[in-house]
């Protein structure tokens, strides 16, 4: 299945994940027309709407003194007249107010102009959205949620001079007037009216399986009041692929603890939108993390997944739509290493040994864990071993308190992946080992193997290395 490429306003931030939480705009916005501060009348410059009219005028000059009868600079009929017919012009005009202004190509690319505007329903709901009780210049920008003169909230996300608002761009920020300022926006901002499941449900059939594994999962509820989240929805197509190549041949076949699994690896924490992504990692609610791939912009991945629609706004989040089901891992430390290729047979002997296999597994005081993983060729190497069976025999000869030190010196706390990691001293269950990124060596004798990073467990993630750390 094709994707559709995703135009990223710029692909350069992500959550540079941990970054996924977000500072409020202020600390107070107003959000009601009695709140908003009055101007100083006194003053000469221009009100809001006369400013939005000196461009019209300067745009329509130009038009009829041009070679080819355009102009290049924005025009604001659509906004002046809806102001006007909806009798807000005199608010606009007498309030100390932020205004995210949708040009005129804005307003027509929706399919509105001057003479049906005022004919929208909800248009005044409309317009105060576009509008926040005080001024903001771009300076005071911050990522996060403002609360509008309407009384719903746009996202604020902020990327160097990049800013987006909800999905549409600033192409011009901080146009003063005598009683606020404006922002130009390239989109007409909506109104989000359906929580998670009702947009997912709103959208049927294309994510109406979807919704039958959310509700079967007892999830509903959870993503219709809670929040606020972001979702990687898969597609219908995307859950009857996933049947097609598992042995289950419907959702009921699927065990109810795995679907929950499942779902909550599609699922992340607070507002993520487009411009925010970055490569790296980003952790769901299910505990491991999904990894972003930027490389081939516009193209976004995640996992293996690519995101067919971006920013879909909900009451509680935001919706990508993409055309693959995430699969979360489902052994743990010990199990993946158990099954994995290269072996590690000889690490899970010394584990074994050492009474660390159960805190491995994820039981104990340590939760989720990162283990520095060497390979059995490793352990031979170190051992002067030839064969996997005598290196298991020299390693249960070991003092069980050498051998745990040595294991606990490959092990770090939390989820660390690759993408979190920086050179210099990383620490250890057992002291500090010395990161070099440039050379991927840790200590300078252990290497990290490029395409053996970021292997997840359930319980943790697997780095694996070409030598055994010695502390």
């Amino acid at each position: 299945m094709k994707a559709t490429t995703l135009k990223l306003k710029d692909p350069s931030l992500f959550l540079k994940l941990p970054m996924l939480m977000f500072a409020l705009l202020l600390l107070v916005l107003s959000c009601s027309n009695e709140d908003v501060e009055i101007m100083d009348a006194e003053s000469q410059e221009p009100t809001i709407i006369e400013v939005l009219e000196s461009y019209n005028r300067t745009a329509s000059t130009a038009k009829t003194t041009s070679s080819d009868g355009y102009s290049d600079g924005p025009t604001f009929e659509i906004l002046s007249v809806a102001l006007a017919k909806t009798k807000l012009s005199s608010t606009v005009s007498k309030n100390r107010l932020t205004v995210f202004a949708p040009t005129d190509k804005a307003f027509e690319a929706i399919g509105l102009n001057k003479k049906n505007i005022a004919d929208v329903p909800g248009i005044v709901d409309i317009l105060l959205y576009h509008v926040v009780g005080q001024p903001v210049y771009s300076s005071q920008l911050v990522s996060g949620s403002v609360e509008t003169v309407q009384g719903s909230h746009v996202i604020v996300n902020v990327d160097g001079d990049n800013v987006l608002v909800n999905n549409a761009m600033v192409t011009i920020a901080d146009i003063k007037a005598r009683n606020g300022v404006i922002h130009v926006l390239d989109e007409v901002l909506s109104i989000p009216t359906l929580n998670l499941v009702d947009l997912a449900i709103s959208q049927d059939p294309e994510f109406s399986i979807l919704v039958d594994a959310v509700t079967k999962a007892g999830l509903g509820d959870t993503l219709a009041n809670a929040g606020p989240f972001t979702v990687f929805a898969p597609t219908n197509q995307a859950f009857m692929d996933l049947l097609e190549a598992t042995p289950f041949t419907s959702l009921d076949d699927i065990p109810v603890d795995l679907l929950t699994q499942i779902l909550l690896y599609h699922v992340v924490d607070g507002y993520v939108f487009s411009n925010q992504l970055s490569n790296g990692f980003v952790p769901t609610l299910n505990g491991a993390a999904v990894q972003v791939n930027l490389d081939d912009a516009p193209m976004v991945y995640i996992n293996d997944s690519s995101v067919q629609m971006a920013n879909v706004q909900a009451t509680n989040g935001v919706i990508h739509v993409i055309d693959k089901v995430l699969m979360p891992p489902t052994q743990n430390l010990v199990e993946l290493a158990s099954s994995y290729s290269p072996e590690f047979s000889l690490l899970l002997e010394a584990a074994t040994a050492a009474g660390l296999a159960g805190v491995l597994s994820g039981e104990g005081p340590y939760g989720q864990l990162t283990v520095f993983a060497p390979t059995n060729a490793a352990f031979l190497s170190l051992l002067g071993e030839s064969d996997v069976e005598s290196a298991k025999a020299v390693i249960n000869g070991l003092d069980v308190n050498a051998l745990t030190n040595i294991l606990l010196y490959h092990v770090v706390e939390g989820r660390v992946y690759s993408s979190d990691l920086s050179s210099g001293s990383v620490t250890t269950l057992n002291g500090d080992f010395d990161l070099d990124l440039n050379s991927l060596t840790i200590d300078g004798t252990a290497m990290l193997i490029p395409d053996l990073l970021n292997v997840q467990a359930t319980n943790g993630a697997i780095h694996v290395i070409d030598a055994v750390l010695v502390p």
